[in-house]
């Protein structure tokens, strides 16, 4: 099982899932690069965030394989999918949206951001990129007695790691490149009713 976490996370956000798991599966999650511990590619991108993934598995001989898919990742390990969809078991889909029916109405700024990138709309978007965006990932939307129970040092070390070499460049483009993962919905639904992988949602 291969599981890809999401903005603004890295691996270590699936440690408890992980002991649960061990004894059922062999478990893989790679920090993402620019996430948790790896570098930033070059040339960042969603689907290059795939295929290094993709090639991560090549190099570790894995086969087939169970996808979780989650959030911001679930671009990159939907394009890996795609990709080889004769080695995909499954996916199990957290808080993944591949489907312009996921754009609610706290995705209107990303919207008008894609179609038109104004400086306003710009500096609107890239604004989840401070401390406050990275806490509002946890916590936003959460019922009080919920968020007070998640500790500060997660966001605050995601925060850390944003500001190493390189991070925010990558997150200010991949907040950009979001719109052509978009853009690739109708692509992911012709694979999905295609190949109709066994799925549990979360």
């Amino acid at each position: 099982m291969v599981l890809v976490h999401g903005f603004p996370n890295a691996a270590r956000m699936f440690e408890t899932v992980m002991s649960e798991l061990s004894d059922e599966a062999y478990l893989i999650a790679p920090d993402l690069p620019a996430y948790g511990e790896s570098d930033p590619l070059p040339s960042p991108s969603l689907s290059g965030f795939g295929e290094a993934i993709a090639e991560l598995l090549d190099r570790l001989d894995v086969g087939p394989r169970y996808l979780y898919v989650h959030d911001f990742g679930a671009a990159a390990t939907l394009h890996m999918a795609m990709q080889a969809p004769d080695l995909v078991r499954g996916l199990i889909i957290q808080n993944a949206n591949a489907h312009r029916t996921g754009f609610g109405p706290l995705w209107e700024n990303s919207l008008e951001f894609w179609a038109h990138p104004t400086p306003e709309n710009t500096a609107e978007v890239m604004s989840v990129l401070s401390l406050k965006g990275m806490r509002d990932q946890y916590v936003m939307g959460v019922p009080p007695e919920v968020a007070a129970q998640i500790p500060a040092a997660e966001w605050e070390e995601d925060w850390r790691v944003m500001n190493l070499p390189g991070r925010l460049d990558t997150q200010r483009v991949l907040l950009s490149d979001y719109g052509r993962y978009a853009e690739r919905f109708d692509e992911i639904a012709e694979y999905l009713k295609s190949y109709q992988p066994p799925a549990l949602l979360l």
